[in-house]
């Protein structure tokens, strides 16, 4: 049964989302992974505690993806699922998953499997423009730059959740404001939009933290055009990603209709009586 405390929880987070959300923004740019190293580090400071991968909601700390333990048959050349991460066991218990507007999501290839790495079966050209943050698994969309960050509670993967942050590593960023991050709340409203800094060949980060759990999706632009065998010639920036960073995703209760009807006549009973 829907209890009085789970409604007034409700309310107050979808008025907590409607607040201007307090944050902190961690940026960096260079040439390698020891440039950004200290900034990604400080990310994950603020986020709290590298929480295990298990189907447990805790009360805080910190999630992060790297790739690099993906097994080869979600890896280059096939196809990885957006929901792997969303799952009911460890290791893949993180509570996010992804969509795409395009064809699905890809996952480079590894030197112990045999296939070509940083996304070279897409385009052979990609071998001296990417490099990986932490070796050796990178992540794009197909046929779109767009991947959109949902947050689940990692109890049971099917109740939305909340965050207090979310970064991202990208490499071979070459055009500004071509790759960037938007944060949603939880009403599908823009809390905050961070361009990520250019790193030609390099690699990026952008991580926002923010003061209270008020962060439900994050729309990721990489580039300007998707991945392929012709972009090059067109002048496009394409850019891939690495490592993701997030905080706890926080299950948000989701009362009724009719709770909700019941809890705001009682509120202007009371506001009447005073």
């Amino acid at each position: 049964m829907l209890r009085i405390q789970d409604i007034v929880t409700f309310l107050l987070i979808i008025a907590a989302a409607q607040a201007q959300a307090s944050s902190t923004t961690f940026s960096a740019a260079g040439a390698d992974p020891t440039a950004i190293q200290t900034t990604v580090d400080d990310f994950r400071d603020a986020l709290g505690t590298l929480n295990p991968f298990t189907s447990v909601q805790n009360a805080d700390g910190r999630r992060q993806i790297n790739w690099d333990a993906a097994p080869a048959a979600i890896s280059a050349p096939n196809e990885f699922p957006g929901d792997f991460f969303n799952f009911s066991a460890s290791p893949r218990a993180r509570g996010i998953e992804f969509t795409t507007p395009g064809t699905g999501f890809q996952l480079s290839g590894d030197v112990d499997d045999g296939t070509p790495i940083r996304f070279e079966n897409l385009n052979p050209t990609y071998i001296d423009e990417f490099q990986a943050f932490s070796e050796e698994r990178l992540f794009t969309p197909l046929g779109s730059n767009e991947v959109w960050a949902n947050f689940f509670s990692a109890a049971d993967q099917t109740t939305p959740a909340l965050t207090d942050g979310f970064g991202a590593v990208f490499t071979d960023v070459d055009t500004d404001g071509s790759t960037k991050l938007d944060f949603y709340d939880i009403n599908g409203d823009l809390l905050q939009t961070e361009v990520v800094p250019i790193a030609d060949k390099g690699l990026s980060f952008v991580g926002v933290k923010f003061d209270d759990n008020v962060l439900a999706s994050v729309k990721i632009t990489s580039g300007d055009f998707a991945v392929g065998p012709n972009d090059g010639e067109m002048g496009y920036d394409i850019v891939v990603m690495d490592d993701f960073i997030f905080g706890e995703p926080i299950g948000v209760p989701e009362p009724t209709t009719m709770a909700l009807a019941g809890l705001a006549l009682a509120a202007v009973g009371l506001s009447r009586r005073r």
